[in-house]
């Protein structure tokens, strides 16, 4: 979903690929991985792109269908992150390796997360915010409102 998501809004906004690329600072190559499904894009350079697209998390990984404008540049915010996915796993009374075996990881790498040493891939992310039912840019700090648009 996230290459069709990405690559709609580059052909909306009459973009090559190479202009992109050079927006995100990545190869040419990486770039086109990213949009083919062949790679999964960082974090950090998904934050980049919905930046520049002026866009949320949620709508380039498929969470909204509405292409929210985001006015001002917003910034991933690791220690919210990690205290985000620590308090809803303990909110909801989950466990740790509970939550690992439903998203795909284990229990270490959820632990990880929670305490700011890995940064989730987008795909992870992807997974938990859809096993919460919740706004990926609300875990990653772009904005406070748990629910997705």
């Amino acid at each position: 979903m996230i290459g069709i998501k990405i690559k709609e809004l580059r052909l909306d906004n009459d973009k090559k690929i190479k202009e992109i690329a050079k927006v995100l600072n990545a190869k040419l190559t990486t770039y086109s991985s990213w949009e083919n499904m062949q790679n999964e894009m960082p974090l950090i350079k998904l934050n980049e792109l919905a930046n520049y697209y002026k866009t949320s998390f949620d709508y380039i990984l498929g969470l909204s269908n509405f292409h929210d404008v985001i006015k001002e540049k917003q910034e991933i915010d690791l220690k919210k992150l990690s205290s985000r996915l620590s308090e809803i796993r303990k909110e909801r009374n989950l466990t740790q390796s509970f939550l690992g075996k439903k998203i795909g990881i284990p229990q270490t790498t959820y632990s990880q997360y929670e305490r700011g040493i890995t940064i989730p891939t987008s795909l992870k992310l992807l997974a938990i915010a859809e096993y919460y039912n919740i706004s990926i840019d609300y875990l990653v700090g772009r904005i406070n409102t748990k629910k997705r648009p």
